[in-house]
């Protein structure tokens, strides 16, 4: 019994190890890359100019960090920001409530009002700065393509993901719909987004599923139906899409 214990504590502590690790870094490799050795960068909220955050080398494998603690980094930084910023500058952080809402709806909260700070996504820029792009994790070419134009092509099925550090522990359920018009006379359609969420504290993927499209009498196609959940590792068909500027 006593062996038996240890080879489950040790599986367990395995596990935990394997956990810890994703957590420390996000890996991938870039699709049908060809700029050579390359950064990531992104837009720093508290510094307003373009930071550094991984690396990217010549067969398009990159590597980016995460701050165990994120949050308070970002809160150290703008105190110090505060310091030379005009009288009555500050940076106000969004809350679990306010990421994930529902406009003319409910949603039921847990901890709603645990900070969260999302990645935005990261800028790709080769080491000679030539050439440019935004990063997407998504499940085909299509979906980035989509994302990067602001939902101004069409959508397709699929998913994408980011990553969110949330200060506590935090969950969000429920069914949200709003009826949305097209613009094409009284045509509309009801958007439906399912969220499923249970947040750990400390870094959070979140897996957003398009399951339904609606297509207008002009042929644009838009998600009709989300689902918004948690995951625990990557899926096997992830896509790390370039989109060109």
């Amino acid at each position: 019994m006593k062996v038996k214990n240890n080879i489950i504590l040790c599986m367990v502590c395995i596990l935990w190890s394997i956990s810890l690790q994703a957590q420390e870094a996000i890996t991938g490799t870039i699709s049908n890359y060809t700029m050579g050795e390359g950064v990531l960068s992104s837009y720093d909220m508290v510094s307003m100019g373009k930071i550094d955050i991984g690396k990217i080398d010549h067969e398009g494998n990159f590597n980016l960090p995460l701050d165990a603690d994120y949050l308070t980094t970002l809160k150290e930084q703008a105190e110090k920001a505060k310091a030379n910023a005009p009288k009555g500058w500050q940076i106000k952080f969004k809350t679990v409530a306010t990421t994930f809402e529902c406009f003319g709806g409910e949603l039921e909260y847990q901890n709603g009002e645990a900070l969260i700070a999302g990645i935005p996504d990261p800028e790709v820029t080769a080491n000679d700065g030539t050439e440019q792009g935004i990063l997407f994790a998504v499940s085909q070419p299509e979906m980035a393509q989509w994302l990067y134009s602001y939902g101004q092509k069409n959508s397709v099925k699929g998913y994408y993901l980011q990553w969110f550090y949330v200060e506590e522990t935090a969950s969000v359920n429920g069914e949200c719909i709003v009826q949305r018009y097209t613009g094409n006379d009284e045509e509309n359609y009801n958007d439906v987004t399912i969220t499923n969420l249970e947040l750990k504290k400390g870094w959070n993927i979140i897996k957003f599923t398009i399951a339904e499209v609606f297509t207008d009498k002009n042929g644009h196609v838009t998600p009709s139906k989300m689902e918004v959940s948690n995951i625990s590792e990557l899926p096997d068909d992830i896509q790390w899409v370039k989109v060109m500027n």
